[in-house]
């Protein structure tokens, strides 16, 4: 795949370019001086003075639990082609079993805010399922959206309303379709269907599979992610109706210092959705 250049990138000079980035070291680590009181509280002894590779190269970070990890990093790597920029990849490691076929990037608030302190410029996949983030982060625009399906095993029911009363709806417990379907239920005096809750989709996917529930409210990629492992049916058919459950778009966080960062990347991000190359690598990547 090759990298088409943006005119407004390519005008920025090798010297605008180091100017910014030199700017994400000249803040010095949040450690060096008493934490600011909006920041989460990180012990002085985590907290690093970074010390950056050089300036012609962006740290990108993605965590070990999330099921985007290959497709962040096609589209980091396509964002520093764009900027003229080296890339640097770091997988951060989520140190108990991450959840299966799911977007989470299980950290806490601490952790990221430590790890965009110590070791990255960036972090992807950042579910922004929030219209508010906390005053020391900063979001790019949203590189891939996704949605939730009420998926059924082949040729299953066309409708959730021509299911039979008393069937049984799987969901993942704590996702935005399990709140939303239970509040759905909540609505009716007699509810015709029952909510099942999985943990996670390997197993919400996998009773599915079984015929343990009829149909299941489920994160549309984690369906090809699970027939791909046999966690799942390898085969669906997706119901039509039901309760509406809001997409989950994904973007890039950096510390709110990086704001010049974040601007370029932006602007990248711009082009490659103009030239077609963002949804190319989506595409490619199943998503």
């Amino acid at each position: 795949m090759m990298t088409r250049t943006c005119p407004i990138l390519s005008r920025l000079s090798g010297t605008a370019l180091a100017l910014g980035l030199s700017c994400i070291v000249a803040a010095g680590a949040w450690g060096q001086s008493p934490q600011a009181p909006d920041t989460p509280f990180v012990p002085d002894d985590y907290l690093e003075t970074p010390r950056r590779p050089g300036t012609e190269t962006i740290r990108f970070c993605a965590s070990s639990a999330s099921a985007l990890q290959q497709f962040d990093r096609a589209v980091a790597e396509e964002i520093a082609s764009l900027l003229l920029l080296e890339t640097e990849w770091r997988e951060i490691r989520y140190p108990f079993p991450a959840p299966p076929h799911d977007f989470q990037i299980a950290l806490s608030e601490e952790a990221l805010f430590a790890e965009l302190n110590n070791r990255c410029d960036v972090f992807t996949g950042f579910a922004m399922t929030s219209l508010t983030f906390p005053d020391w982060l900063t979001v790019s625009q949203p590189y891939l959206t996704t949605r939730y399906v009420l998926a059924t095993i082949k040729d299953g029911p066309a409708t959730l309303e021509a299911s039979q009363p008393g069937v049984r709806i799987g969901t993942r417990l704590g996702s935005g379709a399990d709140a939303v379907f239970a509040a759905y239920i909540g609505t009716n005096a007699e509810p015709r269907w029952r909510r099942i809750p999985y943990p996670d989709h390997r197993a919400l996917l996998r009773n599915l599979d079984r015929g343990s529930v009829a149909a299941a409210f489920v994160w549309e990629p984690a369906l090809a992610l699970a027939a791909a492992e046999g966690d799942g049916p390898a085969t669906w058919s997706l119901m039509t109706d039901g309760p509406g459950v809001p997409d989950v778009s994904f973007g890039m966080v950096m510390l709110s210092r990086n704001t010049f960062l974040r601007e370029l990347i932006d602007q990248a991000l711009t082009e490659m959705t103009a030239s077609g190359t963002l949804a190319e690598i989506t595409e490619t990547h199943g998503f």
